[in-house]
């Protein structure tokens, strides 16, 4: 396609502007979370071997994918799918690792029944709670941080093609 003078030129060059912002960058994020989305499940295949924890919810388990949100034409948001948040956390954290946060003062035991205290200040014991189902504890993968080192290191250059797909198209006219 021959270029008809600087007025084509000029109009070319507002194009590749509009590039930059609005709906265009959007759009180029969208195609880039898309393709970064496998990152994440790259990083739950390396600790779990596929994309679900055994024994998580017997008969139906959660895949532990990832997802991404367009929060403004410049920021992409990468997050755990949905249903997949807290088989994220245990893979990243653990589970069970505890702390003293269960500790209220004295005879605290959920079987036992809370311990309070009156107007008075006098220990008053008040409605036990069913103790609840120890299933040990797990020491954490990191898997999110791994996630999170895998697309950065894809991302940047992933986007850069998406830009440079886009800019040649206007430079080349169509």
């Amino acid at each position: 396609m021959a270029s008809s003078g600087f007025g084509d030129l000029s109009k070319r060059i507002d194009l590749i502007a509009r590039e930059m912002t609005g709906e265009a960058a959007a759009a180029r994020l969208r195609k880039v979370g898309v393709l970064s989305k496998t990152d994440i499940n790259d990083a739950v295949r390396a600790d779990l071997g596929d994309l679900s924890m055994s024994g998580w919810r017997r008969g139906n388990p959660h895949e532990v994918v990832g997802r991404f949100d367009v929060v403004s034409p410049g920021t992409l948001e990468m997050f755990p799918a949905g249903k997949a948040k807290g088989p994220m956390r245990v893979l990243q954290q653990g589970r069970n690792q505890g702390d003293a946060a269960g500790f209220a003062g004295p005879g605290m035991t959920r079987t036992g029944g809370v311990v309070g205290r009156t107007k008075s200040g006098a220990v008053r014991k008040t409605r036990a709670f069913k103790a609840r189902k120890w299933n040990g504890y797990t020491q954490g993968k990191d898997t999110w941080d791994d996630a999170v080192r895998i697309m950065e290191r894809n991302m940047p250059s992933r986007y850069h093609v998406e830009w440079l797909r886009d800019v040649a198209r206007h430079v080349k006219g169509g």
